[in-house]
């Protein structure tokens, strides 16, 4: 069985209610380091001369694009290296979503001196982590929670049959699936879910039979006594946290002896295929486990390619392309794909020009969508200018010269708005969301079909 770990606990919700559509999975794929996605996804044809003018060195050569279309937009390339996003989308499962990145509201060239207007601490790492996973503009306040918690809280009704929470994350505490009303549960690919010692008679058999049923006796009716009313707030509360525990850690055992995904033995160098090995292994268990809605964070850094990136991208594309081929694989053979949807995200993307070896931070950048229920094959809002002269795009230096940090034309909340119409959230829960969504005309980006 591949190693795993459980952490924290949501509470079982008490009310159910149907939950249109189906079971549904949504995945966040986070490229922590601040991914330059414009070497990703570039432009070829008439607007290639104009990329490569300003991106100079770091130029992706045309030879090593793979090349596909939008009806409207014209003629894109994805780096030779993500062959599984170019076939992705040509077969309509994936779409890019240009330009993306937090936002107040819409945001031109004049507003970017108003500090006003800016979200918190632009192209700094641990804020812009934040504020992409929060999409409230600023990291404290109401904007601490994730809008990966808020759609567990308003999808919890979808999962009233578990005992298990459906917000999982597989790379540790995120801010992402954070909320006032819920926590999440955190798995790790790298240690066994193992029943608790002394609770469980039926384990730890080099200790003699007398003794663990006499433990286990003791410590139930220890745990027994915690929860008793007459016991203080605190005492009860500890006692209720491992009682939960305690099933949550039996069920996921017993339900993971099952779900092995033994055709794929996932590459243990990548530490990316081996959560989403995991992550597979759950969604097929999702009907064993009660559950009709599934948040996950997965996460793989190394983005963050302000020197030698001519040499580490590549390298990261080639990981990165690697796990979603295996994981479309899998997810094709146990027919889900179309009821699981991935989406990237990232601290924010880099500037165009060179700093000599590398790119330094950015903000807006280009993100994908795939799975069998996007509208795919295409490009969603219209790609930035590349120009160094006169780009309106660009957000200028402290002297008003080109810096080459594009301003988003998409904001994190019509982003996750999308994503979250799909996964069932109401209407009318989408502006406390996403703070930022009544700002924009367009509240629906239209990617998901």
């Amino acid at each position: 069985m591949t190693s795993m770990a459980l952490a924290g606990l949501a509470s079982k919700p008490v009310q159910a209610a149907e939950c249109a559509g189906g079971p549904k999975s949504l995945i966040c794929l986070f490229l922590a380091g601040g991914a330059d996605s414009f070497n990703m996804f570039v432009p070829v044809g008439d607007g290639y001369s104009e990329y490569r003018s300003t991106r100079n060195d770091l130029a992706v050569d045309e030879s090593d694009l793979l090349e596909v279309t939008d009806t409207q937009q014209g003629a894109f390339g994805f780096h030779r290296s993500l062959d599984v996003m170019h076939q992705m989308y040509r077969e309509g499962e994936l779409a890019v979503v240009s330009n993306v990145g937090p936002l107040l509201g819409p945001t031109a060239q004049a507003d970017v001196g108003n500090l006003a207007l800016l979200p918190e601490s632009l192209f700094a790492h641990n804020t812009q982590q934040k504020l992409w996973q929060n999409a409230a503009g600023n990291i404290s306040g109401s904007g601490a929670f994730g809008w990966g918690g808020a759609m567990g809280v308003q999808l919890a009704r979808c999962n009233v049959a578990a005992n298990v929470p459906g917000v999982i994350s597989i790379n540790g505490s995120n801010t992402w699936q954070t909320s006032q009303d819920g926590n999440y549960m955190a798995l790790s690919p790298n240690a066994n879910i193992e029943r608790m010692y002394g609770f469980d008679p039926g384990i730890a058999t080099w200790i003699p039979e007398a003794s663990r049923q006499a433990t286990s006796i003791r410590l139930q009716q220890m745990l027994a006594h915690a929860s008793s009313e007459n016991q203080p707030l605190l005492i009860r509360e500890a006692a209720d946290i491992l009682s939960r525990s305690k099933n949550v850690t039996q069920q996921m055992e017993e339900t993971f002896d099952n779900f092995t995904q033994a055709d794929w033995e996932p590459d243990y160098r990548n530490k990316l295929e081996r959560q989403l090995h995991l992550v597979t292994r759950l969604i097929e268990a999702r009907e064993s486990l009660g559950m009709e809605r599934q948040l996950f964070f997965v996460r793989m850094g190394g983005w963050d390619t302000h020197s030698n990136q001519n040499e580490r991208m590549p390298l990261l594309m080639n990981e990165l392309n690697s796990a979603l081929g295996n994981f479309r694989s899998a997810l094709s053979a146990l027919k889900l794909s179309d009821s699981v949807t991935t989406f990237t995200a990232s601290d924010f993307g880099r500037t165009l020009t060179s700093n000599g070896n590398g790119t330094d931070h950015g903000w807006g950048g280009h993100n994908f969508v795939f799975g069998g229920a996007v509208a795919g094959g295409r490009v969603v809002g219209d790609l930035p200018s590349y120009a160094k002269i006169n780009n309106p795009n660009d957000t200028g230096d402290k002297h008003g010269e080109f810096a080459g940090r594009i301003i988003p034309t998409q904001s994190v909340g019509q982003y996750g708005a999308t994503l979250a119409r799909w996964m069932g959230v109401p209407e009318s829960s989408l502006t406390s969301m996403f703070p930022d969504l009544s700002q924009f005309k367009k509240q629906d980006l239209g990617f998901m079909t």
